[in-house]
């Protein structure tokens, strides 16, 4: 059990200072250093270009801030058209100015004459955060119910390969056909929307009352360089997945549609009625300190150990092959989604692992293996019966046959330029085909199934 913690102080008294450290007074030459922020006023630019223009020629009305947040100031700065803007966060120098010398507006500006960018990460590490992972750790146990908790502290905490946003695994909310789970998600939609942006890598708007209102524009695009896998590229991937019937069974509705999710690593969540309870002030209070918790561990591109993550995905599935053979043994013939390479299982088990990990508690493996044994628990729950008749239903000849396919369609999309037989041999016994093997593999290169591509390399060509 975690000791209770006391909170730090909200993260930004240093971005603030630092910003504000000198009296802005007119004629002086100053320097600032934060976030360029869009101000979408066409008011200011026009009145200040009867009188501004003839000095600077053409020019561009921005603000600068330290932080892009509510309670942060923004200063208006001006932006002549000779001098290019590199960059969302920049040092800056010029000339302070009052608006009342060349308008009827009144308030400081500043004209800018150097323009400097500066990359987010060297930015963002100068002010060290509040929390630690114990201390967020105590938040979300707060916030929420011990498996939400878990799930939702992945999702905030994970690292992306696709999608531009700080956290990484997709939570997916599942509606099911059972009355012992949740199916009104308004309360998830709720926290989302209520989160600080940063996390979401979204922008918002605000107003800045200086003589008349500013409306700000803040965008949090940071430029983190992971790509996002295109809707069709993702619906084609969707489409040759087989044993889609894991989604079919488990799934009559879902928040987010799954063609959209295949770039994503998701954690599929049937949740309980108590689970659907969050109290998340908390939370709210310091989403900003876990975002910038999240984006330093994240610029820290920490490794993760492959051979951890194979040897524990070894051991999660003989779990799941001990504790759900009904599911094993669909999963073996294709009838459900199969946690194998092909299906990306490694990967989000390392993403999840790594997720654990910057949180620097013990056991981050332990935390992952519980979340992924509830998943199998409840929908073992939903689909027990069912897939047993579905089993039942097929003779051995077709439950080989499926295995087979299953196998072969695995070593095509794993290795599309060619597979070797050891690989073959390989995936044939992690389903339990071990006895035959070699006179499978014949009749299927006798039969046509399977041709040669070149010497020792294989591709299968059609389906049993």
């Amino acid at each position: 059990m975690i000791e209770d913690l006391y909170l730090p102080m909200k993260i930004g008294e240093k971005y603030r200072k630092r910003f504000l450290k000198n009296t802005i007074k007119i004629g002086e030459y100053m320097n600032f250093e934060g976030f360029i922020v869009s101000i979408k006023s066409e008011k200011i630019r026009e009145k200040l270009w009867k009188k501004l223009s003839p000095v600077i020629g053409d020019f561009s009305v921005w603000g600068i801030t330290p932080f892009p947040d509510n309670d942060f100031p923004i200063f208006p700065i001006i932006i002549p058209h000779w001098l290019k803007k590199r960059g969302r966060i920049a040092r800056i120098e010029g000339k302070i100015y009052d608006f009342s010398q060349f308008s009827n507006l009144s308030g400081r500006f500043m004209i800018v004459d150097k323009f400097e960018r500066i990359p987010e990460e060297k930015y963002l590490m100068i002010e060290k955060t509040g929390l630690d992972g114990r201390k967020i750790y105590r938040i979300f146990d707060t916030s929420f119910t011990e498996m939400s908790r878990d799930i939702f502290l992945s999702y905030f905490m994970a690292s992306p390969k696709y999608v531009n946003r700080i956290g990484g695994c997709t939570v997916t909310f599942l509606k099911s056909l059972s009355k012992y789970y949740w199916d009104d998600f308004k309360a998830v939609n709720n926290l989302v929307s209520e989160i600080h942006p940063m996390l979401k890598n979204k922008s918002f708007n605000l107003r800045l009352i200086y003589d008349e209102e500013i409306n700000i524009n803040i965008n949090f695009d940071f430029k983190i360089k992971y790509q996002r896998m295109s809707d069709k590229n993702a619906l084609k991937f969707y489409s040759t997945r087989r044993g889609r019937e894991w989604e079919k069974s488990a799934i009559t509705e879902s928040i987010i549609k799954k063609e959209k999710l295949i770039g994503y690593s998701e954690i599929p969540y049937l949740p309980r009625k108590e689970e659907m309870n969050f109290y998340t002030e908390e939370l709210k209070e310091y989403d900003r300190d876990i975002a910038f918790y999240v984006f330093r561990k994240h610029l820290k591109n920490e490794e993760i150990d492959e051979k951890f993550v194979e040897r524990f995905k070894e051991r999660f599935i003989r779990k799941i092959n001990s504790e759900f053979p009904l599911f094993s043994e669909a999963m073996r013939m294709g009838i459900l989604m199969d946690i194998s390479d092909v299906n990306g299982f490694g990967e989000h088990l390392a993403r999840l692992i790594n997720s654990w990990q910057r949180l620097e508690l013990e056991n981050p493996e332990e935390k992952v293996l519980g979340i992924y044994l509830m998943v199998f628990e409840r929908l073992d729950d939903l689909l027990h019966d069912k897939l047993k008749r579905k089993i039942s239903s097929l003779g051995e000849r077709k439950r080989i046959e499926r295995m087979i396919n299953r196998v072969l369609w695995e070593l095509n999309a794993l290795k599309p330029t060619g597979w070797s037989y050891e690989y073959f041999e390989k995936k044939m016994r992690e389903r339990g085909i071990e006895e035959r093997t070699d006179k499978i593999f014949q009749e299927l290169l006798n039969d046509g199934y399977v041709i040669m591509k070149k010497k020792d390399s294989y591709l299968a060509v059609v389906n049993l």
